[in-house]
């Protein structure tokens, strides 16, 4: 394997700030040969679109196991129902309905919506990452860590790309 040396100034080095802080979500899941990052461009996208990733890095790798893979959502299930009801599932299902406005999390309790809503299972979880379990969720394999992002180390190396690209156009004889 190649080890690459990057050898930057310190004027290469700084932190973009965002105006919007983003949230990131990482997910290892036991048996995956990666572990997995995915980046919102802000909080209420997160809470928007983290189900849709959940679901296709945990629940459907899971299910793709049979019938281990349906016991590991369903203990999942009963996990978050008997240690994280409230706060967690009831935090969160009264949460959607008044800061969200989604009638439906009215009408049904917590332990219905997360029997039958996968995408709700996903925010809770995600709920509790960012409100009560500093930032992380573990269970039996399954690690999901959310966290909102305001700024970001970032390293400039464009522009010493482009100043050695252009030493080495004035140094080049074309025939």
């Amino acid at each position: 394997m190649s080890e690459k040396v990057y050898q930057l100034n310190s004027d290469q080095i700084g932190v973009v700030n965002f105006a919007e802080p983003w949230f990131l979500a990482h997910f290892e899941v036991e048996g995956e040969v990666e572990p997995y990052q995915h980046f919102f461009p802000s909080l209420a996208e997160g809470i928007q679109k983290f189900p849709t990733v959940f679901e296709e890095k945990v629940i459907n790798h899971w299910l793709a196991q049979g019938a281990a893979g349906q016991k590991k959502l369903r203990d999942l299930k009963d996990y978050l129902i008997s240690t994280w009801m409230n706060p967690g599932i009831e935090t969160m299902r009264e949460a959607m309905f008044q800061t969200y406005g989604h009638p439906e999390f009215r009408e049904k309790t917590g332990l219905e919506l997360i029997e039958t809503n996968n995408d709700f299972l996903a925010v809770v979880i995600g709920h509790i990452c960012l409100r009560y379990n500093k930032s992380h969720f573990y269970f039996n394999g399954l690690h999901i860590s959310g966290r909102t992002v305001d700024k970001m180390l970032a390293v400039n190396f464009w522009s010493k790309v482009k100043q050695e690209a252009m030493n080495d156009i004035g140094t080049t004889i074309f025939k």
